[in-house]
């Protein structure tokens, strides 16, 4: 069970969230000013290394082509990189989890009416970790809006590999949210930020989220305790 925090531009704010206890500390990589999170090759390098060993990086590629997802792993060394572009397939995942081993693959997909479980389903065999966002404002990511708990919920029984829940949570719903839907990992992307200063944490909410997420997380394991050996 883990608490995931993106999106670091600074040294700083990662070492303070991996201090928090945040357990992966995430970065979006792109050409700096097309997002405001978006960070360099080399700056998500330098964030990343300074986590460690507190924490594991995560490296979000905002590339549709796996041959450039490729190239930013071998560039910034994360130990997990995230897609998110629904242009990337199944079988797109299986070439690039083969080409990148032993870095890990996190596949984020956006929960849609009549959609999620199938695409869920496609990729329980080419990556190592789901991501289930929101999608919301057009964007897989970073839509700060929650969605449908009960296809979260419907996904991480039948997902054979795990399952991070993202899309609007904070410290004020995370623990709800792990109730009702048992995931692996919770992640949190704008509300932590500062408000109104996107790529900037705030420290006090960074500690706040882990707190009741860790507490969530005790919570489900006491009211579902795993069976005895």
């Amino acid at each position: 069970m883990i608490v995931q925090v993106y999106s670091m531009t600074s040294i700083q704010d990662a070492i303070a969230t991996a201090e928090a206890g945040a357990h992966l500390i995430g970065v979006v990589v792109g050409e700096p000013g097309v997002l405001a999170e978006a960070v360099d090759n080399e700056r998500a390098r330098a964030i990343l290394a300074a986590v460690r060993p507190r924490a594991s990086g995560v490296a979000l590629s905002l590339s549709d082509n796996r041959e450039e997802i490729c190239a930013m792993v071998d560039a910034v060394r994360p130990d997990v990189v995230h897609v998110a572009a629904r242009e990337i397939e199944p079988e797109d995942c299986a070439w690039i989890r083969d080409r990148i081993a032993p870095v890990r693959l996190l596949r984020a997909i956006a929960v849609r009416a009549g959609e999620t479980v199938a695409e869920a389903e496609a990729h329980q065999n080419t990556v190592d970790y789901l991501m289930l966002e929101s999608g919301a404002k057009g964007l897989p990511f970073a839509g700060g809006e929650t969605h449908d708990w009960l296809v979260s919920r419907i996904i991480v029984e039948r997902s054979r590999v795990p399952v991070i829940l993202a899309g609007g949570l904070s410290a004020d719903n995370v623990e709800q949210a792990i109730a009702a839907v048992r995931p692996w990992g919770v992640d949190s992307f704008t509300h932590t930020d500062i408000p109104g200063q996107r790529g900037k944490k705030d420290p006090a909410r960074v500690r706040a989220f882990v707190a009741h997420a860790l507490r969530g997380f005790a919570a489900s394991i006491e009211s579902d305790p795993p069976p005895a050996v």
